[in-house]
C-alpha cells in the first residue's frame, strides 16, 4: 500500500482541506471531484477523508498540461 510519511508517522488518509492545500486547489474543487466520482473518499462519522491511495490514483489520472 502506498502511504505518505508525515513527521515520522505513516499517513493513510487526508482531509479535504489537506488534499486541497497539498495540491494548490480549493476545497470546493476537491468536493466537486468527490461528488463527480473522480476522487474516492470515505465518511468517518461527520468527517470526510481521502485515502492516500485514492489521491495518488486521482492525480495520476489527471491530464498533463
Amino acid at each position: 500500500m502506498n502511504k505518505q510519511i508525515v513527521m515520522g508517522q505513516t499517513r493513510s488518509s487526508w482531509s479535504i482541506t489537506e488534499v486541497a492545500e497539498r495540491n494548490g486547489l480549493s476545497k470546493q474543487f476537491v468536493r466537486n471531484e468527490i461528488a463527480a466520482g473522480r476522487l474516492k473518499a470515505k465518511r468517518l462519522g461527520r468527517r470526510v477523508v481521502i485515502p492516500a491511495v485514492s489521491e495518488r490514483e486521482w492525480l495520476d489520472a489527471a491530464p498533463d498540461k
